[in-house]
């Protein structure tokens, strides 16, 4: 089998670059990493260890470290792996995460997950950005096939 001969310069120009709802999608490998070190730091510690002792930025309880590593492996998975999916876990991802944050900033639980205030400020941080490139690709995409 004759070996493929490397893209030229011109070749890689003319390349689409990804849209911006696939690199979104691949920023939840940050949620997969935050969650993955949280479990395992609660294997090591115990499930029972205090959510507060942690750093701050680590201070998630069981659930939300399982929650997190959850979505940041789906995440990462569509957005390397499978990015015509994107578009869809991205407004999925924002649903979701706007539960989580409305519930940890009005109800002051958030399916059990007590949310401190930079907490709450990161989630909606979050949440605005992936509502916003998620509702754009979607308009793009209803534009395009129109």
């Amino acid at each position: 089998m004759p070996k493929r001969a490397e893209p030229t310069d011109e070749e890689l120009d003319r390349t689409q670059p990804l849209p911006l709802v696939v690199w979104a999608a691949r920023c939840s490998a940050y949620f997969l990493a935050l969650g993955g070190i949280m479990l395992v730091t609660y294997a090591f510690h115990g499930f029972d260890a205090d959510p507060q002792s942690f750093p701050p930025g680590f201070r998630l309880n069981p659930l939300q470290a399982g929650v997190n590593f959850i979505w940041g492996l789906v995440g990462t998975l569509i957005g390397f792996f499978r990015p015509r999916f994107a578009t869809a876990f991205v407004l999925a991802f924002a649903a979701f995460y706007t539960l989580v944050a409305g519930l940890g900033t009005f109800a002051g639980s958030a399916l059990g997950m007590e949310l401190g205030t930079p907490a709450k400020v990161f989630y909606w941080l979050v949440v605005a950005g992936a509502w916003a490139v998620g509702l754009r690709a979607l308009l793009k995409k209803r534009r395009a096939g129109a």
